[in-house]
């Protein structure tokens, strides 16, 4: 039996008032694969969460055979969703946000702050990518005349985790629709100084994504930003250069005077010179 078939099974006896029978059998569900790798979960951060392991291919074709039923009564099985998330460790979560997005796409203001409120809780980067991904994702893609400017407040948000999901959301976006590079850029701009490193992560990820979309207005965004005005963006700045994607950097190798001339400030610490250097090496060998 597949899982589609087996999910139906659990799902027929779905009772709203009583959920937890279901996310067990879930559960027990997810629990037939074979674990993998948690090596990029800190252990910290495991020990505030269940981890299992189950790989994620295998979580999101459940979750997806959830937003089947789920899609089509949100608010009976939103009990089943939150339980999921806060009870059922790094496997819940994963499995949950799928549906959340399916049902996002029927209910959006119902489901948008729900996940606002969730992400809150989130105790890892994957926690708060995967609900980036799966679940806010998709309604910002599909209108983001609408949407775009709504989540602009997680951007703002004080918890690190809604500040990371906002910014990875924006970052992705002009992969598919590449008109809104420039404004994507300059929505996380102020982000650059972010205090939380997971949130300067998300930030040097978001640049390099949205070069996949127009790449010229990240390069005008690179070359304003050389040298930066407070030295707390030099690690974003190098970083996205030379992490960037090896087929775009051509796009960036007119940048490397700028970098050179940072590179050669006296006033340059120890640590920001060795960011600088690393990304003028990266522009060096794209010109070799």
């Amino acid at each position: 039996m597949n899982v589609q078939d087996r999910v139906a099974q659990i799902a027929a006896k779905y009772d709203a008032a009583d959920p937890r029978p279901t996310a067990d059998a879930l559960q027990a569900l997810w629990l037939t694969f074979e674990p993998k790798s948690v090596g990029g979960i800190k252990a910290e951060q495991r020990a505030q969460q269940e981890t299992v392991g189950i790989p994620v291919p295998d979580l999101k074709a459940i979750g997806r055979a959830v937003g089947k039923t789920a899609r089509k009564r949100i608010e009976a099985y939103l009990p089943l969703m939150e339980l999921l998330w806060d009870e059922y460790g790094r496997e819940g979560r994963v499995v949950a946000v799928i549906p959340l997005g399916q049902m996002e796409r029927t209910a959006p203001e119902r489901i948008v702050p729900l996940l606002q409120e969730l992400c809150g809780s989130c105790v890892t980067w994957e926690d708060a990518d995967r609900l980036a991904m799966d679940a806010l994702e998709p309604i910002v893609r599909a209108a983001p005349e609408t949407w775009l400017e709504r989540i602009e407040p997680w951007l703002g948000d004080e918890d690190k985790w809604v500040r990371r999901a906002g910014v990875i959301v924006v970052g992705r976006l002009p992969m598919k629709r590449p008109a809104y590079t420039t404004q994507c850029l300059a929505l996380i701009e102020r982000l650059l100084l972010d205090p939380e490193s997971e949130v300067r992560k998300a930030v040097s990820f978001a640049i390099r994504l949205a070069a996949r979309g127009e790449t010229a207005p990240v390069r005008a965004f690179l070359a304003r930003q050389v040298p930066p005005q407070d030295p707390a963006a030099t690690w974003v700045l190098c970083d996205a250069v030379r992490s960037m994607a090896k087929a775009l950097l051509p796009e960036f190798a007119s940048l490397l005077p700028q970098y050179e001339r940072w590179a050669a400030d006296p006033d340059l610490g120890a640590q920001a010179r060795r960011s600088v250097e690393s990304a003028v090496h990266t522009l060096q060998r794209v010109q070799d």
